[in-house]
């Protein structure tokens, strides 16, 4: 069987469990194994299989994963996102339109120590569609503040999608988070002028909490402990993204520290609050973190034995000299590795995407001649605006599941805005790279 059709056909496979929802790690695992038998034979292909995963995942940096997933649960166990919530609507409720930047700053804040986009969405939106919706705000508007700002939970650090970057790659993760940070805080602020502006053509006093009192919050919390919360929130930031820009930690330290922090955090709220089961939360925490974490490392281990097949094949090196040897522009030939990125969010998630995608981008993109950083944040604000494009979308269903009462077509009627404001934030990130290398230029 010729090279090409070897290819073909894992691909062919591939795709076909994809979408007969088989586990994308599984289905990266079966085709990868099938090229590699198709291309070598049996032994070879059983040998690769007895090795490559542990080589994949005996990493040290990959802990930094574990850690990252474990700082989010237990932030969420531990109810800070309530009282960042809550804390946020005091602050910025008497505006108008007060209560969605309320929860453009709880999603951000919020993504700030899980780095999860999922986690972000549901755990937020359960609190503040509710209470927008309440205020007049419609179904489409709330619910498109909400899918829309969770996407940040995988651009602003600490970010497991970036972390998996940085390994696929071997750019540096410390760069690589710092690196996400100002992006991240373009993008809170645009989704925060789509709200400025609905409320300048929708002006009323329904987008207005005038009796702060009346937002109702899941844990009754008096003003100190959402001054504490959101404090607590801003501490395990600086941990990691402190810790690594001044160097005090690497980014692996800077995530253990900050999951032993938010442990403290956990443990602490458990007793001032004295009626929460500390111990049944830690146990909630650790399945939840044994859970992400499981799926993360056999996505990897899926990832690597198909990226194995890609390079043995020379499948990718291949794909690098042809479209080096175009003579295409190449900004033209990254703009069209970035418009890919798109249908394949409407059916994969974020880590999918980068396991199938980067080892054939990286090093075309390399050899163009880019920043491997750059390269790796406008990656991650394409898959940011894959997670909200119709027809899959997956933030838009998890904002639905976490809102009962919610209508799909009402959650995607209102994500087009946000949609336009991802697109001029990767407009400007990628006329203005410096944007993005500026911070760890400066923390190198």
């Amino acid at each position: 069987m010729s090279p090409n059709l070897i290819l073909l056909t894992s691909v062919v496979v591939l795709v076909v469990m994809i979408l007969s929802e088989v586990p994308v790690s599984f289905s990266l695992l079966t085709a990868g194994s099938l090229g590699l038998i198709l291309l070598n034979d049996r032994d070879y292909t059983y040998n690769t299989l007895a090795n490559d995963p542990y080589s994949t995942t005996a990493s040290f940096t990959l802990m930094l994963i574990p850690m990252f997933v474990v700082m989010g649960m237990l932030v969420v166990q531990a109810g800070i996102a309530s009282d960042v919530y809550g804390f946020a609507a005091r602050v910025l409720g008497r505006f108008p339109a007060g209560l969605g930047y309320a929860t453009v700053a709880a999603c951000a804040g919020f993504a700030a120590v899980t780095g999860s986009s999922a986690a972000t969405v549901a755990t937020v939106g359960r609190i503040s569609i509710n209470e927008m919706r309440k205020h007049g705000y419609s179904a489409a508007f709330a619910s498109g503040i909400v899918a829309a700002s969770g996407t940040l939970g995988i651009l602003i650090p600490p970010s497991v999608v970036l972390v998996i970057y940085g390994v696929l790659t071997g750019e540096s993760i410390g760069e690589l988070l710092l690196a996400g940070f100002i992006p991240g805080v373009i993008s809170a602020f645009l989704y925060a002028l789509v709200v400025w502006f609905r409320a300048r053509t929708e002006v009323g006093p329904q987008f207005v909490a005038e009796d702060l009192d009346d937002v109702i919050l899941p844990v009754r919390s008096t003003n100190l402990t959402q001054l504490s919360s959101a404090f607590k929130v801003l501490v395990l930031f600086f941990i990691v993204v402190g810790g690594i820009y001044t160097g005090a930690f690497t980014a692996t330290e800077s995530g253990a520290v900050a999951a032993a922090v938010a442990l403290l955090m956990l443990i602490w709220t458990g007793v001032r609050r004295g009626g929460l089961d500390v111990f049944r939360l830690l146990r909630q925490a650790f399945e939840e973190t044994t859970e992400v974490t499981s799926m993360v490392f056999f996505l990897l281990i899926g990832g690597g034995i198909f990226s194995f097949f890609m390079v043995s094949g020379g499948y990718a090196r291949d794909f690098s000299e042809w479209i080096t040897e175009l003579g295409v522009n190449r900004y033209m030939i990254l703009i069209l590795f970035l418009l890919a990125l798109i249908p394949l969010g409407m059916l994969l998630d974020g880590l999918s995407i980068l396991l199938i995608t980067v080892p054939l981008i990286y090093p075309v993109v390399m050899d163009l001649g880019f920043n491997g950083l750059w390269l790796g944040i406008l990656m991650v604000k394409m898959i940011e605006l894959s997670l909200i494009t119709p027809p899959v979308g997956i933030n838009v269903y998890v904002v639905v599941g976490a809102a009962p009462g919610l209508k799909i077509e009402d959650a995607f009627r209102g994500i087009w805005p946000f949609g336009l404001m991802d697109l001029a934030t990767i407009a400007l990130l990628f006329s203005f790279p410096s944007l993005t290398t500026w911070l760890p230029q400066v923390a190198g």
